[in-house]
């Protein structure tokens, strides 16, 4: 009797969890491709949690079974070994497709990077969700927020392609005009959204260009002197000051460059 009625719950709390996932999340139709693509890998993975939960409530029932023919107590020993099977499905799955690790905004990021192809600076940027205490600017930021990641895409892909910044006048309203993105967005995005200042962030494409320009060989016919003006420093003190502040390195030690650079939280790289 206790096999039978164990039988009924196993088997309608199966019908019960399949209706809910099936209703509720299985059948959604998501119109944003973004959101879609998202969704759809919630969903294969729950089908396939699903699955993998049947399995084992299966050897369960078979184990009980098994004891039950043999006059044993109900312990669900039997059979222990399949429990195996479903870990290493598990870890292989995650092995094939590790993308349920990431979360939402990282796959909202990669999906960005692939299209425009290039990496967004994840050592410059804050994609946290954030609380704003001022009522004006939280009333603001929520139109923004919901497009950060588009507008950082923006900035990245316009400053590793037309490398404003080689302009030493090139200024936040240039930059406006040139991303096609409100001033006031921009000081948001740079005040939330970013660990460093937009003047800082000038600082920190030039010396990577410039670090850029020495690993490409601009030195073998050119200057140090004329690398700074290429960069886009007025002169070269300030960007012998600036090369130092971001990198705690002297230039001549990249003169023969192997190093992966970071952006540290102290504005500075580290190698």
């Amino acid at each position: 009797m206790l096999f039978i009625g164990l039988n009924v719950f196993v088997g309608v709390y199966w019908l019960l969890s399949f209706n809910l996932l099936y209703t509720k999340f299985w059948n959604l139709d998501i119109s944003n491709p973004l959101e879609k693509r998202h969704y759809l890998v919630i969903k294969n993975w729950t089908q396939f949690i699903f699955v993998i939960s049947s399995f084992l409530f299966i050897r369960i029932l078979f184990s009980i079974y098994h004891e039950k023919n043999s006059n044993e107590l109900f312990r669900a020993e039997h059979y222990s070994a399949l429990v195996i099977i479903p870990w290493i499905l598990i870890y292989g799955k995650i092995l094939i497709h590790p993308e349920i690790l990431y979360g939402y905004p990282d796959m909202q990021k990669r999906d960005i990077e692939e299209e425009n192809q290039i990496n967004i600076t994840d050592h410059v940027w804050i994609f946290d969700t954030i609380n704003i205490i001022n009522p004006k600017e939280n009333e603001n930021g929520s139109h923004v927020e919901e497009s950060v990641l588009s507008y950082v895409s923006e900035i990245e892909c316009f400053v590793n392609k037309k490398h404003p910044f080689r302009n030493p006048k090139f200024s936040l309203s240039d930059f406006e005009k040139a991303v096609n993105i409100p001033k006031s967005h921009l000081c948001y995005i740079f005040k939330y959204h970013a660990i460093v200042t937009f003047v800082e962030y000038t600082d920190y494409c030039r010396i990577k260009d410039a670090l850029n320009l020495i690993e490409n060989r601009y030195l073998d016919d050119a200057t140090w002197e004329e690398l700074a003006e290429k960069a886009g420093f007025i002169s070269y003190d300030s960007f012998l000051i600036a090369f130092r502040n971001q990198t705690k390195r002297e230039p001549d030690d990249f003169l023969n460059p192997q190093e992966t650079l970071c952006f540290q939280k102290d504005n500075s790289f580290t190698i």
